[in-house]
């Protein structure tokens, strides 16, 4: 059943006064997740909370690799269990691996990045079902200090 609406909310829709796009709860948790982990604490002007400090950890010196991860995963397991109430047993996994990006409109050099890929897991409260999300995030190159 599709119950909730899609975001980013398409106010051009509403405004003509058309249906807006809706999801299934599993997608709908998907986004929210989405947007939790892309926005920065105190971005969201209703909810200072609402959000994810990992983006405080970008460009940062780092003097262990492992510690670094660890952090990043226990705050987003924080601001996921926090953020999104219809999930729980939630569960996050990092993998982190040299990326190279390439600007090619610009024809820009290489880019060396580190690519986290994030799975979170868990289950959907009120179903018990189980839930998977996958998304994946490049961060500034890590110093090592």
């Amino acid at each position: 059943m599709n119950n909730y609406y899609t975001i980013p909310l398409d106010t051009r829709v509403l405004k003509d006064k058309n249906m807006h796009p809706r999801c299934d709860l599993k997608e709908s948790i998907r986004m929210n997740i989405h947007l939790i982990i892309r926005t920065h604490l105190n971005e969201y002007r209703y909810d200072g909370s609402y959000g994810c400090l990992i983006w405080n950890k970008d460009y940062s010196t780092v003097t262990n690799v492992s510690n670094w991860k660890d952090e990043l995963r226990d705050l987003i397991s924080l601001s996921v269990e926090k953020n999104e109430p219809r999930l729980k047993a939630v569960d996050v996994r990092l993998h982190m691996e040299d990326a190279e990006i390439t600007e090619q409109l610009k024809k820009q050099p290489l880019k060396l990045k580190k690519k986290i890929t994030i799975k979170i897991s868990g289950n959907i409260k009120h179903l018990n079902e189980p839930f998977e999300h996958f998304e994946y995030l490049f961060f500034s190159p890590l110093s090592l200090g």
